[in-house]
C-alpha cells in the first residue's frame, strides 16, 4: 500500500511539472504568435487570441485533460491487474 502512494506522488509530480512546462511554453508561443496573426482557430471550433496568457491557459488546460485521461487509464489497468 505504501508503494502505491509513493507511485501516485511521483505521477502527480510528473503531471504538475508537465502542466507547468506547458504554461511556460504557451507564454513563449503566445508572444511570438501575436506577430503572425491576431487569433488562431483550433479545429474550427474555438478561436483563441494569440496572447501569452491565452496560449498559456490553453496549453495548461489541454495538458491537464490529456494527463487525466492517461492517469485514468493507468488506474484502470492497475485495477484490472489486481482483479
Amino acid at each position: 500500500m505504501n508503494d502505491r502512494l509513493g507511485g501516485r506522488r511521483v505521477l502527480i509530480l510528473i503531471g504538475a511539472s508537465a502542466v507547468l512546462v506547458s504554461g511556460i511554453l504557451g507564454v513563449f508561443i503566445g508572444e511570438s504568435g501575436g506577430q503572425v496573426a491576431a487569433e488562431v482557430s483550433l479545429f474550427g471550433l474555438l478561436s483563441l487570441p494569440t496572447s501569452p496568457l491565452a496560449f498559456s491557459v490553453y496549453g495548461m488546460a489541454l495538458s491537464v485533460v490529456i494527463l487525466a485521461v492517461l492517469f485514468g487509464l493507468v488506474e484502470f489497468a492497475s485495477r484490472l491487474e489486481q482483479a
